[in-house]
């Protein structure tokens, strides 16, 4: 059991530390959208840029913070009758639905190469006055989609000790 408690952990850390760097970008979004609404409203001047940069930074934030949402276990699930399980039961279900989780992540994955590919190859820029470059922003899916892939895998483990012996991972 040591390399798989060590495994558990790395991949938990490694998307909590992804999860508190993502964090920051509502910060950063934050400030984005008030010095939009100050120069549209305060100067009637809104940016060329502003709300684009906006969903392209709330894009990513949602697509990196995947592996994180799943370490806390905030994604949506049957929570009227999934809480009506024992703890072994729970994890009996979560076993169940993994094998779903990792196909809808696979197919996510390959598009979303695919994507960053031919975005990166005819260097795509949006259609927009502002013009920018869209492989940076897609790189986001793989890697989001691998974080999430990686926790997906990481529950698995620990649900699957506590699914066959009743105890957690140690």
């Amino acid at each position: 059991m040591g390399v798989l408690s060590f495994l558990v952990r790395f991949i938990n850390e490694l998307n909590r530390a992804v999860g508190g760097i993502v964090a920051m970008l509502i910060l950063v979004l934050t400030g984005l959208i008030l010095l939009e609404v100050i120069f549209r409203y305060g100067f009637s001047s809104p940016t060329v840029w502003g709300t684009e940069l906006s969903t392209l930074i709330f894009a990513t934030y949602i697509l990196l913070g995947g592996g994180y949402t799943l370490l806390k276990n905030d994604h949506v699930r049957m929570d009227v009758i999934y809480s009506r399980f024992s703890d072994r039961g729970k994890a009996v279900l979560d076993l169940l639905s993994m094998p779903f989780a990792l196909l809808y992540i696979g197919i996510l994955f390959v598009e979303g190469s695919s994507m960053l590919i031919d975005a990166y190859t005819t260097q795509r820029t949006l259609s927009s006055d502002w013009s920018p470059l869209l492989w940076p922003w897609l790189l986001a899916l793989p890697v989001g989609v691998g974080l999430l892939a990686l926790q997906i895998i990481s529950n698995a483990i620990s649900n699957a000790v506590m699914a066959f012996t009743g105890r957690g991972l140690e």
